[in-house]
């Protein structure tokens, strides 16, 4: 029977890219990928059925890449997470919220930052909704805070089995650091394997579209770089180990701690990595954002609030396992 997820949160779709792309390298056979034959992995007869997210600008998107229409709300005052219309069940519940009120970078208000309400609501909503399955991701630093407890206690006390991980794409060969939170919870007596990868690392230059360097508009100018140069992270093309700083939503925006740069001896440029090509590192299909009509400025801040596909399917390979 097909795995019905409700994306919340949903952003442009790392849930909904990673269960198109199938199920990825798990715990039980770095080799092929696959589980055990006595198993069967439901990432194949998933499907997001259900997405939400405040932010208007990523609905189109999301619908012409992904087939579903996002609904357009807050989460924080949701009583129920239901199809409208339909008595079916939701089987798995993915939860990516705002990482402002826990992020090493803002004020680490936790609770008491507003954008954590929705949060605070689905995790009251758990135990009378009882999904099957629940996935979650978020800053390292969310580890520790008032909602992980309540989350952690509220999972144990309706009946989940649970498992965590800090797991950066780096561990699955992806030349870009991020490390992040996971969560996985499952209701039945499965057991949640361990995350372990020895995956060689692909090199950056897989991931570079030639043609960027003569969009002018991703060009950094000599005065930026005159002015910020010591603290930009400015990887040259031809360094076949290079591995990116995490790109954030403010790439494009903030010179510094956002994400790295290139540069192209030959050419004498050094450029900002173009919006698809930080999604095709972060495990999205190839140009991503080539049918969008979005400005770059607001490609760059949904590709940073995004999620890493390949860590994701790793994760839903070892959640969604009969």
């Amino acid at each position: 029977m097909p795995i019905r997820i409700a994306d919340l949160f949903c952003g442009i779709g790392g849930v909904a890219e990673a269960i198109s792309q199938g199920p990825g390298t798990t715990a039980k056979d770095h080799t092929t990928g696959r589980a055990p034959a006595q198993q069967v992995n439901q990432m194949d007869t998933s499907a997001v059925v259900m997405a939400i997210d405040i932010d208007q600008s990523v609905t189109s998107l999301y619908s012409q890449q992904h087939g579903v229409m996002p609904q357009c709300s807050t989460i924080e005052s949701l009583e129920y997470v239901q199809l409208p219309d339909s008595a079916d069940k939701i089987d798995m519940w993915w939860m990516s919220p705002p990482c402002q009120p826990y992020t090493s970078r803002g004020l680490q208000r936790g609770c008491n930052d507003s954008r954590s309400n929705a949060l605070a609501n689905l995790i009251n909503l758990i135990p009378s909704e009882r999904p099957r399955f629940v996935g979650f991701e978020n800053v390292p630093a969310f580890r520790g805070s008032r909602h992980h407890r309540k989350l952690q206690q509220t999972l144990h006390e309706t009946g989940y089995q649970t498992r965590e991980y800090l797991i950066c794409p780096t561990e699955l060969g992806v030349p870009m650091r991020r490390k992040r939170f996971y969560l996985l919870a499952r209701r039945d007596k499965g057991k949640l394997d361990d995350f372990a990868s020895t995956c060689p690392m692909r090199s950056l230059a897989n991931f570079v579209d030639t043609p960027s360097w003569d969009n002018a508009a991703l060009h950094v100018t000599a005065e930026l770089i005159g002015r910020y140069r010591p603290a930009m992270n400015i990887i040259d093309l031809q360094d076949t180990s290079a591995v990116t700083a995490c790109f954030t939503s403010a790439y494009g925006k903030s010179p510094v701690r956002s994400g790295s740069y290139l540069h192209c001896q030959r050419r004498g440029i050094i450029r900002r990595f173009s919006a698809n090509e930080i999604a095709s590192l972060m495990g999205f299909r190839k140009h991503f954002f080539s049918s969008c009509d979005l400005e770059l400025r607001s490609q760059y801040r949904l590709i940073g609030n995004s999620l890493s596909v390949d860590v994701v399917s790793a994760l839903l390979s070892i959640l969604l396992v009969d």
